[in-house]
């Protein structure tokens, strides 16, 4: 009696093991998307709607994961001459030059700092990599300096699932020129990365509603 117990341990455990083993892909692989890889702390702010800016001194990494489309995402962060109507402190945008997958864009903010309005201008060369991202770099204007990217990743919820959420992501390096407070800088630079991911935020969700009720 004994050895039969035995074997029917044995043969269970097997059987377990066989099972998990075979457990299809898209179930095995649920924790494998850029938002899954990162720190606990900030996939839980970003699955809650939040956005979420990391780095200091002029160095940046802002994200924000939305329910939307590839093609929407890619619409409202490409949608250069529309950024005044949806972006914070964005008073006029507009392209000047485009070439292929190159423009030039041309962009004048107004933000309050301290007790003065300060406005800037800024010039930037902007390289698209179709639906995936967006090269940015400083040419002229009110920075010493500006380099970034932004970023879009379609994210399922297991692996080889329908991906119904978009993670925008953008980095960013920016410094000041000679004369501005660096740490006045840095704080108001990154309060205006979260307020600005934010808006995107919105505008995405707001187009993708639009977009499924004409369908």
């Amino acid at each position: 009696m004994w050895r039969c117990w035995q074997i029917c341990f044995v043969t269970g455990c097997l059987s377990a093991i066989a099972a998990i083993t075979n457990i299809p892909t898209s179930t095995a692989g649920l924790f494998d998307s850029t938002v899954d890889r990162l720190p606990t702390n900030e996939r839980v702010a970003l699955r809650k709607g939040q956005s979420l800016v990391t780095g200091e001194k002029g160095k940046y990494t802002a994200r924000v994961l939305v329910t939307t489309s590839l093609d929407t995402a890619w619409e409202v962060i490409t949608d250069y001459n529309n950024f005044s109507k949806f972006l914070p402190n964005v008073v006029s945008s507009k392209v000047v030059s485009t070439n292929k997958n190159q423009k030039v864009i041309e962009q004048v903010d107004s933000r309050q700092v301290l007790l003065l309005r300060v406005k800037s201008r800024i010039r930037s060369a902007i390289t698209e990599t179709e639906k995936s991202r967006v090269d940015f770099q400083l040419l002229d204007g009110d920075l010493k300096s500006m380099k970034g990217y932004w970023l879009i990743e379609p994210i399922a919820q297991y692996t080889g699932g329908k991906p119904t959420q978009v993670l925008i992501t953008q980095v960013v390096e920016a410094q000041p020129k000679s004369g501005t407070p660096a740490k006045v800088f840095y704080g108001v630079f990154k309060d205006s990365l979260n307020n600005m991911m934010g808006a995107i935020k919105q505008e995405v969700e707001k187009r993708s509603s639009v977009s499924q009720k004409k369908s």
